[in-house]
This record gives structure tokens, sequence and C-alpha cells, in this order.
């Protein structure tokens, strides 16, 4: 799905959320548009091991230097049957456009009703199924009317060795039509 097919929203709804895309767990590697997202899942499907999730000790963020500042690290402080998740780490650049703190916060507090409850979706899909998601969505317009886009691959990962995910790391990439906001 190349850029120039996508669905811009009309302007009565610039406030809006729009997902274009959602593929939850990614099925279809093909539908990564980055480069780097590609690239950050080769490395999670690299050390997937003998787990159904690689250990979080296994990811070096140094490899990844330039997704930094759009990465986000959630934990699961509760169970799979109720997961409880606390927001770890968000890079500055996601934090500025999410409006969210930076560090050690539980999700619960930080979202408003509706996000919060499709962000825990997510994350509890991410660890119960154990696979990669991966979703494509706008966050409408910003000043100057330059439409803003994101691309997010959830990665779940064991920072117990045990097996069983409970941390998810998100990597974002956003950009508007003219040029990544990354960097």
């Amino acid at each position: 799905m190349s850029n120039d097919s996508l669905i811009f929203p009309p302007t009565d709804s610039e406030n809006q959320t729009h997902t274009i895309l959602e593929d939850v767990p990614l099925t279809d590697l093909t539908r990564i548009r980055s480069k780097r997202l590609r690239e950050i899942f080769h490395f999670w499907q690299d050390n997937l091991g003998v787990n159904r999730v690689p250990a979080w000790s296994t990811f070096d963020p140094m490899g990844f230097t330039d997704l930094l500042p759009a990465i986000s690290v959630y934990s699961n402080e509760g169970t799979l049957e109720q997961p409880d998740f606390l927001l770890r780490l968000e890079g500055e650049l996601s934090a500025k456009f999410f409006n969210v703190p930076t560090t050690m916060t539980k999700v619960s507090e930080i979202q408003t009703h509706k996000q919060k409850d499709y962000l825990v979706n997510h994350l509890a899909t991410a660890i119960r199924q154990g696979e990669p998601s991966y979703i494509v969505r706008n966050l409408g317009w910003n000043k100057g009317r330059n439409y803003i886009e994101y691309e997010i691959l959830s990665l779940p990962f064991d920072k117990n060795n045990n097996g069983i995910a409970n941390k998810v790391l998100c990597a974002k990439v956003f950009r508007n039509k003219f040029s990544s906001l990354n960097s």
C-alpha cells in the first residue's frame, strides 16, 4: 500500500485519530512500510530461540538509536488474565505527539478512556498471543496543515526468561507527506 493510495480525512474530522491499516498479529511482513521497522522485526525474529518470544535481555537499543525518540516500552505488572500495564519509557518524539509522560506511569493514568481501552486491548493481545502486531494510523492535521501518519510495530518480549510475554516494545515511525519526522 503506497502513501499515494491513502485516504486522508476531511478537515471536519481533524482532531480524530484514524486507523488506516491494522494487522494484529502481523501476518504479512511486506505490509511494513518502514525499512527500519522491518529491520527491528527481523532482529526480534532472529532472537526467538526456543521460546515463543525473545528474552528482553536480547534487545540492544543501541542498534536502533534512530528509533529511540519514538519507542515505547510497556510491562505487564498484572497477569495474562488481568493485565496491568506500566509505561516504562516513552521516547521524546512520541511523548510530544501523544502528549504522554516519558517514564514510569500506569497506562490507566495517562490516556483518555477511549485511548486507554484501545491501548490496553492492543498490549493485552500482544502478550497473550506473543506475536508482533503492526498498525498504521494518522494523527490528523497538525499546524500548517501537514498530515501526520505513523507506523507502529509492537513486539512482545519476555523479561523473566520463562517464555511468557510480559513486556512490549512499540517502535514508531512518524512522517508527513514530505518526510520522516523521526530525525
